[in-house]
């Protein structure tokens, strides 16, 4: 494939815009300069396109894509109780219907890869197999970061504790560890593929809600299968206060006393954390994904993104799930990122808009393990670029395309994506999926689901 004279971004903290072919070839991108040609080679006409890395949503729910408007005026725990009542005892169906219709959404709007922190509760196998099922049809990047716990969660039971009928049927009963690393292997051996496009991640529902044998259990298969590890990090103050009374510590700190902080490790929300926390983060490696518009809507608090500049902390971009959030456009998830501390600080510090790209693109790809391969259009990269449509009005005049991109975009612009080489959306459509019959099916699964789960949503409403 050739983009011929398109205007294009580089990224890699290169965002000054320049006129130049694009050559792709076996999913890499070949050369990118003047005057390029290919034999055989499909030409697509860039002058009126902006060519951009594909950006990496780092921390994502594909469970909650069907619960948009279920979540607003909800605290931390109550909107983790609804989104149990709105997700358990799903068929794989329903699973895969679920998946496929956020990656609709992410690939329509410049995301190119997510990491998926899959699923809610407890989950067979069949369940790993429908979401890497519906990646693969997409054609989507992404890592099943398969969210294991075998502790309670402490962190969002009520005063009081947990009313009796919710009690006794409790979807989020741990397993024992021991079956919970099984399936976890077995999901990464049917479905794990370092050179394609879809990963398996052991990831931890939270280090509070883990025993050290499970975190240490993740640490080792990861180690020995070239995979990262994703987990919530400190999203809620609760979770700084389990940490002291159970570790006499910082859960950062009882971390690295476990050896678990490593460029292997990407920790979503990451919020209530002191400097000498982050400054440890940074010295080894650990990525972290600032999710702004999940945090505020379901009043989490603040990431100290400036706290983590200063210390050169690795920072990506997440949308969360669709429940906090309610729309998965990366967009939004940049403006609001460099925008939200702007008041409070001097503006000799402020991130920009090449800062925002940078999350959303090089940042991301350390944390799906990717970093060196992904994330910039340049020779030698895998070829996962997006091509935003120059003649919309919110590009006229197109002055400086780093920062309409962040301020101006939304996502609509969207012309075409490649992902691996493949292009999987074509002037706004995505190849190879019936949308409209999968936007039909979604729409009546969560009454069904409800229905399903009457008494479970019965319990969670006295919490709410």
């Amino acid at each position: 494939m050739l983009i011929r004279g398109a205007l294009v971004l580089p990224g890699g903290s290169d965002w000054r815009a320049r006129r130049a072919d694009i050559l792709i070839r076996d999913g890499l991108v070949q050369g990118v300069g003047k005057q390029l040609s290919g034999s055989e080679t499909r030409v697509i006409d860039g002058a009126s396109l902006l060519a951009v890395p594909g950006f990496i949503n780092a921390h994502y729910h594909s469970p909650l894509s069907i619960l948009r408007g279920t979540a607003d005026g909800f605290s931390h725990p109550a909107f983790m109780w609804q989104n149990q009542a709105d997700t358990a005892c799903r068929s794989a169906h329903e699973v895969y219907v679920s998946a496929l219709l956020g990656a609709v959404e992410m690939l329509t709007t410049g995301t190119t890869a997510v990491i998926d922190h899959f699923p809610e509760q407890g989950f067979p196998l069949e369940h790993v197999d429908a979401v890497a099922r519906a990646y693969r049809e997409v054609g989507m990047r992404a890592a099943i970061a398969l969210r294991v716990f075998d502790q309670a969660y402490d962190d969002i039971v009520p005063p009081g504790g947990l009313p009796p009928e919710l009690a006794n049927a409790n979807p989020l009963a741990p397993a024992p560890l021991a079956e919970t690393m099984a399936l976890v292997e077995q999901a990464v051996k049917r479905h794990d593929d370092p050179s394609g496009p879809v990963r398996v991640f052991p990831a931890p529902s939270n280090p509070s809600r883990c025993s050290d044998a499970l975190l240490l259990a993740c640490e080792e298969l990861a180690r020995r299968r070239g995979l990262g590890v994703h987990t919530h990090l400190l999203e809620t103050e609760v979770q700084t206060r389990i940490a002291q009374e159970r570790y006499g510590t910082t859960m950062v700190r009882h971390m690295e006393r476990l050896g678990l902080l490593s460029p292997k490790l990407s920790c979503a929300h990451t919020i209530w954390i002191d400097e000498e926390d982050i400054a440890l983060l940074a010295e080894r490696g650990v990525t972290v994904v600032h999710n702004p518009e999940s945090n505020l809507k379901v009043g989490a608090g603040f990431m100290p993104l400036p706290a983590m500049r200063r210390q050169r902390l690795r920072v990506a971009l997440g949308t969360d799930g669709a429940s906090t959030n309610d729309n998965l456009v990366l967009h939004e998830a940049m403006r609001l990122a460099i925008t939200l501390h702007r008041p409070k600080e001097n503006r000799s510090g402020w991130a920009r808009a090449e800062d925002a790209l940078d999350m959303a693109t090089t940042a991301g790809a350390a944390a799906l393990q990717c970093e060196g391969s992904l994330g910039r259009i340049a020779a030698g990269q895998s070829a996962d670029l997006v091509l935003y449509d120059l003649a919309r009005p919110r590009w006229t005049p197109c002055n400086d395309p780093a920062q309409q991109l962040v301020f101006s975009e939304s996502g609509d612009s969207v012309h075409t994506v490649i992902v691996a080489g493949r292009r999987v959306v074509e002037e706004g459509r995505v190849a190879g999926v019936d949308v409209d019959g999968l936007l039909n099916e979604a729409r009546g699964m969560l009454q069904a689901i409800r229905g399903r789960n009457s008494a479970l949503q019965t319990a969670v409403r006295s919490l709410t």
